[in-house]
């Protein structure tokens, strides 16, 4: 019986690495898509960038941001969510939301980039 516990332990345990590690690679193609777009967007332009091919669509995205938020649902009510993250949460999270954007065309970095090329 032991060695069953001990085995499923160890499964349980590749699982939930296998999946922090999607969700990281999930969060890191929405970044890779992101300075994607702006960087096409600097050297050809907007026409350009909205060609490319994104990696990762919008919704999931959008999904990851709707995970760092659930930490914190139960502090957020009536408030923005990142008034109540900590430092690290809130900086991964405004990079994603700016990740966002530029995905959807537009946004700072994004409407810079195509205005100022």
């Amino acid at each position: 019986m032991k060695n069953v516990t001990l085995k499923s332990l160890f499964m349980s345990a590749i699982i939930v690495a296998s999946m922090n590690a999607q969700a990281m690679n999930t969060y890191q193609l929405c970044l890779d898509d992101a300075e994607h777009v702006i960087s096409t967007a600097v050297k050809e332009g907007s026409d350009a960038a909205q060609a490319i091919e994104q990696k990762v669509d919008v919704a999931t995205c959008m999904s990851e941001l709707s995970q760092i938020e659930e930490k914190y649902a139960d502090k957020t009510a009536g408030v923005n969510p990142s008034s109540v993250m900590t430092p690290a949460d809130r900086a991964k999270w405004a990079k994603l939301f700016d990740a966002v954007d530029a995905k959807q065309y537009k946004g700072v970095r994004y409407l810079q980039a195509v205005y100022y090329r």
